[in-house]
Parts: C-alpha cells; structure tokens; sequence
C-alpha cells in the first residue's frame, strides 16, 4: 500500500504526517539547519510501507514559519543556531506529547544533523522513545569558529555540559548513530566522540553506530534503509 501525506496541526504547529495502511509506531523526525519538514521525509523512503506513522514539523525560523534561519555570517551564528535547537527540543516535546494522546500508538525519534544534536538533548533531559536514530550529527555543539560571540546562558550550558556528558539520563533507550566518513561539516571523530562518551551507560546492543564509506553530510538511501532496520528490531511484535 502507497503512502499518503497529510497535514494537521500538533500542539499549535502545521505537522506532516506520513502514513500507509494500519501504522504500528509513531517516528518523530527532526530536520536540520536550513532543512524542512517536506525534505527531511523524501530522506526516509519506505519507512511508512513497514508501519512507521512519520511526523515532521519545521524548526523555528524554518520553513513555513517566520524566518531566516540563522546565517554563517552573524557574529552569533553558534548561539542563534542553539537558539534554533533549544527552541526545537521544547516544540518535539510537545508535538510528541500530543501526537501519543491522539494516535495511540509507540513513539520512536529520528534527528538529521541539528535535528540528532536535538535529539540528544531530549534524551538528555528524560525523554524516552522507543529507540532512535542520529543521522549525520552528535551529541557535541560545533566547534566554536574564532570570533564568535556567545553569552545566552542557556547556549553556554551546552558547551559546559553537552547532552553526550549526560548518557546517565539516556535511560538506556536503543540509539544508532548513521555517519559519513567524508562528512566535512559534522566530522565523523565528533560522533565517535559521541559514542564513547555515552558507552559506560550502555549495555552491548543498545548503543550502535554505521558508517558509510564516502558518505559526506546527507541522509543516503543506505544510511536510510539501515536506520530502518535498526528500528524495526525495537518495534515489539
């Protein structure tokens, strides 16, 4: 059965909803910088034919809402990305919060690039889906360029304390880092940075990571089908 799109409104925002016949799960799925809601699902082929209902929202400052989105040229381009993210993270909350109420249904989380740091932070702060899958990103901020200016308390408190320091809150919940080894823009030793912070938390099985050869910083149709299997193993019969 042929997926179909449809759009609805989820704790105040316009949501897409990707769905076949008879879902099984909720996947809550976050773009990321300069990304949409209508691109980051065209990444993710097939997800809704094996009984993933796909919701995705755009960011702050993203999309159909009032932008731009923050640009390299800003001298506070890092705190105006995080400003982004931190504003995401409380968004997926609620999205997520009303997405269970009115569909019934598990509810795992996938994040591309900004959208798997946001990821991480949710899971920092207790969030609990079924699994996850980090696409392209870390549980790290960027390196901060030389000349940039950043004095939000809350944006600092993610280079003091990033969420991949906290694996203690991740509550075990099953993660697959998907990476590039030609990604230039989220470096691949960030995410295996990422991994071996939060690896005394884990037990074996539940913390995994899958690198393509070549691979830069997208979503590729393999790193998709991967992520895809990954969930379905964590998707109760």
């Amino acid at each position: 059965m042929m997926a179909r799109t449809e759009r609805l409104q989820l704790a105040g925002l316009p949501v897409l909803v990707q769905v076949s016949e008879d879902p099984k799960a909720l996947l809550l799925v976050l773009h990321g910088l300069k990304g949409s809601k209508e691109h980051i699902l065209t990444l993710l082929p097939g997800y809704a034919e094996r009984g993933f209902l796909l919701l995705a929202f755009d960011a702050p400052r993203h999309g159909e809402r009032q932008g731009p989105p923050p640009s390299a040229k800003s001298p506070r381009y890092v705190e105006e990305v995080y400003r982004v993210a931190l504003g995401f993270k409380e968004e997926a909350l609620r999205v997520a919060e009303e997405a269970q109420r009115r569909f019934g249904l598990p509810l795992f989380l996938a994040g591309g690039s900004l959208g798997a740091f946001v990821a991480h932070l949710l899971l920092a702060e207790g969030f609990r889906p079924q699994a996850v899958l980090a696409f392209i990103g870390s549980g790290f901020p960027m390196k901060l360029p030389q000349g940039q200016v950043v004095e939000d308390p809350e944006v600092l408190a993610l280079y003091e304390a990033p969420p991949a320091t906290r694996g203690e809150a991740y509550g075990r919940v099953p993660l697959l880092h998907l990476h590039g080894t030609k990604d230039l823009l989220v470096p691949l030793a960030r995410m295996e940075k990422t991994l071996e912070a939060l690896s005394p938390h884990y037990p074996e099985g539940r913390l995994a990571r899958f690198v393509e050869e070549g691979a830069g910083h997208t979503i590729t149709p393999l790193m998709a089908r991967v992520g895809l299997a990954f969930l379905e193993a964590w998707l109760a019969p």
